[in-house]
Order: C-alpha cells, then sequence, then structure tokens
C-alpha cells in the first residue's frame, strides 16, 4: 500500500486523499455525505490506540472541543472510533499554514507576525478562559490562514488529548521520543510533564512560534531534538531575533523575551497580559514589565 492509499473507509463520508502526516496522526480530505460539505478527518496512529485510559482521554477531550466554538479555532464536528480507528472530523480550512509560509517565503515581517499572535492569543483566551483547555503543542503547522485571511488554531483538543495521561512521563534526554509535544516549541515545564500545566506554557509554545516567524529560524536551530529539550530548561538562550531580521524593533524583541522566560511565574502571565502587550507594541511603546533578568529567558536580546 503507498503512503496516499487510504487504509479504511468511514460512514457517512467519502475519503478523497491525504492532506498531511505526522508522528500522531495522518489528515485526509473527505466529503460529509449527508450534509455535501468537504471535511478534514484526523486519524490517530494505532499507538495511540492501543490504551483503554488514552482512548477514554481522547473521548473526553474531543467532547470538549467539540463545545469550542471561536473563529479562531478550527472547529470539530465529530469524534469515533471505527474498526480500531480513532479520528477526529473537523472544518475544512482551504488555506496553509505557517509551517507552508516558512518553507516557501523563510521568514514573516513583523507587522504579519503581530496580526498572528493577538490572532492566536485571542482564540486561546477564549479557550482557556471559558474551558481552562491548554494546547500543548503551538507551532507553525497547527496555525493555518484561511482563503479570507482568517488565522485559525488547530489540533487544540488532540494535542491535549494525546499528553493529558502521560502525567507520569519524566524528562531525560535519552528518552525524548517519550516527550509529547514538539521540541522546538515546548516550554520547560512540559518537558518536566507537569501535571498542572496551564496557558503559560502555551504562551511559551506561542513564543517560540513567532521567533521562528520572523527569524526563519527555530529557536534552537541545529540542536537534535534532545538538545532543544536540554536549551529549553538549563540556562542556553538564542540569539537575538534582529540579527536574522533587523527591522524588529525593540519592544518586539522585549515580548517576545517576556514570554520565553523559563520559569513560568515570571512568564507573560495569561493571554489577556500579552494581547495587552501586543497592542502596546503595536504603537511602538514596550511591553509592561518591559526588563527581565539575564539569562531568565531562552531569548537573549542584545539590547
Amino acid at each position: 500500500m503507498s503512503n496516499d492509499e487510504i487504509p479504511f473507509q468511514l460512514p457517512n463520508f467519502e475519503m478523497q486523499r491525504l492532506l498531511g502526516r505526522g508522528g500522531m496522526a495522518s489528515v485526509w480530505l473527505a466529503r460529509q455525505v449527508s450534509l455535501d460539505r468537504p471535511v478534514a478527518v484526523k486519524v490517530l496512529a494505532p499507538e495511540f490506540s492501543s490504551s483503554p485510559e488514552d482512548v477514554a482521554q481522547f473521548r473526553r477531550e474531543a467532547r470538549a472541543a467539540a463545545q469550542l466554538k471561536h473563529i479562531g479555532i478550527v472547529e470539530v464536528y465529530d469524534a469515533n472510533c471505527i474498526n480500531g480507528y480513532y479520528y477526529f472530523v473537523m472544518e475544512f480550512v482551504d488555506g496553509y499554514t505557517m509551517g507552508d509560509l516558512l518553507r516557501r517565503k523563510g521568514q514573516m515581517a513583523m507587522d504579519d507576525a503581530l496580526i498572528v499572535m493577538e490572532s492566536v492569543a485571542l482564540a486561546m483566551d477564549y479557550a482557556w478562559s471559558q474551558f481552562k483547555m491548554v494546547h500543548n503543542d503551538i507551532k507553525p503547522d497547527n496555525i493555518m490562514v484561511d482563503a479570507d485571511g482568517t488565522v485559525k488554531v488547530t489540533d487544540l483538543g488532540l494535542c491535549r488529548s494525546l499528553t493529558a495521561s502521560r502525567d507520569s512521563v519524566r524528562f531525560r534526554a535519552e528518552q525524548a521520543d517519550e516527550i509529547f509535544g514538539t521540541p522546538g516549541y515546548m516550554s520547560p515545564e512540559q518537558i518536566y510533564a507537569t501535571s498542572a500545566l496551564d496557558c503559560r506554557s502555551d504562551i511559551y509554545g506561542l513564543g517560540a512560534t513567532i521567533y521562528h516567524l520572523v527569524t526563519g529560524q527555530m529557536l534552537f536551530s541545529g540542536k537534535t531534538d534532545e538538545e532543544m529539550l536540554h536549551c529549553h530548561v538549563e540556562p542556553q538562550q538564542a540569539p537575538d531575533p534582529r540579527r536574522f531580521q533587523p527591522a524588529l524593533t525593540n519592544a518586539f524583541v522585549m515580548m517576545l523575551e517576556k514570554m520565553l522566560v523559563k520559569d513560568r511565574n515570571r512568564r507573560t502571565g495569561d493571554w489577556r497580559k500579552l494581547i495587552t502587550d501586543i497592542h502596546r507594541v503595536s504603537r511602538g511603546q514596550p511591553p509592561v514589565p518591559s526588563l527581565i533578568a539575564q539569562h531568565e529567558s531562552s531569548l537573549k536580546r542584545d539590547r
């Protein structure tokens, strides 16, 4: 069977083609027959379907994700299991991801990055304030732009369902494959599998994502996954993003520096505070407070 061959059929859906494949799931374009509309179907990889605890968690989080109704969040229509395949049925976004943009253009201008930041922050503030949901895997490939320019966060319920039942995992570099998330964008507390993750972990992930978007480089570019995990939790710092895009303002870099503080108790505290900082930076003003201690952040600001 080729990688693009459809390995299953689902009632009420005409499976059409593979849209993408990752380590945890594959995404397929399908037509929902009863409503005659295109949808995206995300199917979990078999290794995530073998534990009754994981399956129960998957179903709980699917129900929670289906409650989310926000223009900035890809909507989940349904979740089910057929012949051993666990899947989400989601809104089909006819557009591109920030990962696609990076691969095509290399980096993003500051003003455009601020628009993406605010859109994600507003969507995640809704998910956190209304449902106390944490994404756990904010990264360029999980931020989409649809045909009319609307920025949307995807995989919100799925990412949480795949990580929430693994709180017993503790960080060991030689077992980096047991850490769930994407190493380039993970907060220190996520790496240590802190059980009480909150919105501050996603703020760190968004900071790492925006750093990548404006520089074209991941925070700790050139490192292995194991080395990246160490860099997030230890005193290592990534270069000032102005080394890659000199047009970035000092206020913008200060904001990223705050988002990427390693100690979550001293990081930007919640989405509303981040949105306030975004508005200030958009007006050329520094975030509040604007200064943090040297070596406190995963980003080294030169001035």
